[in-house]
């Protein structure tokens, strides 16, 4: 008899406990989804992937989408388009505009900490299309990538880190492999400046019981043509 009391107290601790989580959950939507006008969608973002990894994949996948950003000098922009207004002479602007974006990306999907997934896939997610003005585009037809991920390595994103240190965790551009992994990078490429550019991000939890480990494509700047690239299995930005 003792036993059996003992085994419900359990059951009714056990209870009490998916009744807590299940409330906190709730409480955490409502606080992060109520009033969205207080909130960036780069913040709600944010919020949801950590929702979704502190849930467990309980909280019906993440509230991301891509957002469109147009580097200009100062003419016009497609419809839709968010403008980066930038010195269409100064290249450098037009390279934080687009490092900007990258670490807007990495850190809305976790750093590399958070696994948002809810498959074993490699789950991605297209951060923002990147598309440059006319003005832009006739002071530079195309852009070195290797010349912007050399400013990368070169420029502060904060006080003490580089943009390359805090998107790749290296300190050199030497150190990154680009034949290897999901960045298909060519350094001797160019940017051109009259297509359309993704940024994207991405993880795979896969099954570690099968030698496999979690996966991380930390964040790539490709043409928007080539995302096949990528290897990307599901996209779980919406449009």
């Amino acid at each position: 008899m003792f036993n059996n009391k003992k085994a419900e107290m359990t059951t009714q601790q056990i209870v009490m406990l998916i009744i807590l989580l299940v409330s906190f959950i709730v409480i955490i939507i409502f606080i992060f989804f109520l009033q969205p006008g207080e909130l960036t969608n780069k913040e709600i973002c944010h919020n949801s992937v950590v929702l979704q990894d502190k849930s467990v994949g309980f909280s019906g996948g993440v509230d991301c989408k891509t957002s469109y950003f147009c580097v200009s000098g100062g003419d016009n922009c497609e419809e839709g388009s968010q403008k980066v207004k930038v010195n269409e002479e100064k290249k450098e602007e037009i390279f934080k505009a687009m490092a900007d974006s990258m670490s807007d990306c990495w850190w809305m999907f976790g750093e590399g900490k958070i696994d948002y997934t809810s498959s074993k896939d490699l789950e991605c997610a297209v951060c923002s299309i990147i598309s440059f003005d006319k003005k832009v585009q006739e002071k530079y037809p195309e852009l070195s990538y290797s010349e912007f991920y050399n400013y990368l390595e070169k420029t502060k994103k904060t006080g003490t880190e580089t943009y390359l240190r805090y998107l790749y965790g290296v300190f050199n551009v030497d150190d990154l492999d680009f034949s290897s992994g999901f960045n298909k990078t060519d350094l001797n490429e160019n940017i051109n400046t009259m297509e359309k550019y993704s940024i994207i991000t991405g993880y795979d939890d896969d099954w570690p019981l099968i030698g496999g480990g979690d996966d991380i494509m930390k964040v790539v700047f490709i043409n928007t043509r080539e995302t096949s690239k990528t290897e990307c299995d599901e996209f779980i930005t919406r449009a």
